[in-house]
C-alpha cells in the first residue's frame, strides 16, 4: 500500500515501473496497470512533497521572528502545472 511506503521506496518503486514500461514485450493489460500505480505514487509523492515544505517552512518562521520564507514550485518531468 502506498500509504505505508517511504518516500525513497516510492521513488524506487516508480524506477522499477518505468523501466518495465519501456520494455517492447509488455502487455496492455500489465501496462496499464503499472501506468495506474505509478500516478498513484507520484500523486502520493507529490502530497508529501507538499506537506513537507509547509512544515519546514513553518519551522524556519519559527526560528526566528522576521525571516523570510520564499515559495518554490515542485516540478515534476512530464507534468505541466496544477
Amino acid at each position: 500500500m502506498v500509504s505505508e511506503m517511504t518516500f525513497k521506496g516510492m521513488m524506487q518503486r516508480l524506477d522499477e515501473i518505468t523501466s518495465s514500461l519501456e520494455k517492447e514485450d509488455l502487455e496492455l493489460e500489465e501496462g496499464l496497470r503499472l501506468f495506474e500505480e505509478g500516478v498513484g505514487l507520484i500523486r502520493e509523492a507529490k502530497q508529501r512533497l507538499t506537506t513537507a515544505s509547509s512544515k519546514v517552512e513553518k519551522l524556519i518562521g519559527s526560528m526566528e521572528e522576521g525571516l523570510e520564507t520564499e515559495e518554490f514550485e515542485l516540478e515534476i518531468a512530464g507534468e505541466e502545472g496544477d
